[in-house]
């Protein structure tokens, strides 16, 4: 599923740099902290980055940034949000993921929402939720966010 910009919709320099870091996978608790700003205004930005680029929500706005060129290609990003989260080691080598597990993320990074991964898996809510729990743990993602940004960047969504 990808996210197209609204014709004309120009996104303001501060609204760019939240998007950038919100594609690094912060919170909006790291990124008031980065910028100096509120958690608030940080949410303000996001309602209109969402407005402005028609992101559903985080991650779409977040592969939004990616396609858009808000942010560096490859590993090299990913391991940036590895740096920028205080506590957060890089993801663990050697542990790949489960045939369905990829499938989980793959659908994750299109957008849908555990209830909809369960119905088009044909598997219960429950189970996509321990799925998501291993895929995080395996990645050393700390959300859905991450775990998306994970499959753009191993090239996940390409297969």
């Amino acid at each position: 599923m990808e996210v197209e910009e609204a014709p004309g919709a120009k996104l303001t320099g501060r609204e760019s740099d939240v998007l950038r870091l919100l594609a690094w996978g912060l919170s909006n608790r790291l990124i008031a902290r980065r910028l100096d700003i509120s958690e608030k205004t940080v949410k303000n930005h996001l309602s209109s980055i969402y407005f402005k680029t028609g992101a559903a929500g985080r991650t779409q706005a977040a592969l939004y940034a990616r396609h858009a060129g808000l942010t560096g290609p490859g590993e090299a990003a990913l391991s940036a949000v590895f740096a920028l989260v205080p506590g957060k080691d890089a993801p663990p080598a050697g542990r790949a993921l489960t045939a369905r597990e990829r499938g989980v993320l793959r659908l994750l990074a299109w957008g849908l929402s555990n209830r909809l991964i369960a119905r088009r898996l044909d598997i219960s809510e429950k189970t996509v939720k321990n799925h998501l729990s291993s895929i995080y743990f395996k990645t050393g993602a700390a959300d859905r966010t991450q775990a998306a940004l994970y499959a753009q960047h191993t090239g996940l969504l390409a297969s």
